[in-house]
């Protein structure tokens, strides 16, 4: 015996047409929208029925009529994503996948090609430095022969620097704002008051400063220290490349 419904076919049809997911059309039924077995139950039969849910979004801000359109006037994937109102790198990503699974021929589409870079996307900026310094370190310290590798969780040094067994840990510290003709770094981490690193934590700091010079600092040079003015740690300035 079939399985009773506590809807009628019309409810469903009435239900997809005016909803934009499958949970929804589960709500407009005062079904349980969380339910999975329910949600194939109702899309089966809503097939069966030969129900169009293409205007279906789910958790997107477009459904896959507007991704149809879109495509179909579009010259390239750039114009796709802007139609549907979408950005950042990965957007196209997100829409080629589902034009692939739906079979949408996009064949007409092709790559936007630029005849320049924009050279306005490629100024550094120091205001960058702090969030660029550990992946400067870790350059410098591959390009000296180290194997470097970074703690899979948070802990009190930035990386690793291996090399012939030795292994030193390394906090990584920028330095952007100038005190008379030098640069300032500060040692300690700010939480309710500020703390210094230990021995027992980091072996070294790795600095950057906002002239781009580096400079590698024993702990036990700078050992209790908050701060610290690098032009009085001249002697552990890093060395040019060879």
């Amino acid at each position: 015996m079939p399985q009773s419904r506590s809807y009628s076919d019309e409810q469903l049809v009435e239900a997809v047409r005016s909803s934009h997911s499958w949970r929804g059309v589960l709500r407009g039924l005062g079904l349980t929208a969380t339910s999975s077995a329910a949600i194939r139950s109702v899309r089966l039969h809503a097939v069966a029925l030969g129900c169009d849910h293409s205007h279906f979004r789910g958790q997107r801000s477009w459904s896959e009529s507007e991704l149809r359109s879109a495509v179909a006037v579009a010259s390239c994937w750039q114009d796709v994503a802007d139609a549907l109102g979408l950005v950042g790198g990965s957007s196209q990503s997100t829409i080629r996948g589902h034009a692939a699974r739906l079979g949408i021929d996009v064949s007409h589409l092709a790559p936007v090609v630029r005849d320049q870079l924009n050279a306005d996307l490629f100024v550094p900026k120091l205001a960058n430095l702090a969030r660029s310094g550990p992946i400067i370190a870790a350059a410098w310290f591959t390009m000296c022969g180290h194997n470097v590798s970074w703690p899979l969780e948070p802990c009190r040094y930035d990386l690793l620097a291996e090399r012939e067994g030795v292994f030193s840990r390394i906090q990584v510290k920028t330095a952007t704002v100038r005190t008379g003709t030098s640069w300032t770094v500060w040692l300690s981490t700010t939480s309710s008051r500020r703390k210094p690193y230990d021995i027992d934590e980091i072996d070294a700091f790795f600095v950057i400063d906002g002239d781009l010079d580096y400079y590698l600092i024993p702990l036990a040079a700078v050992g209790g220290l908050h701060a610290i003015h690098l032009r009085a740690y001249h002697q552990y300035r890093c060395p040019p490349m060879s």
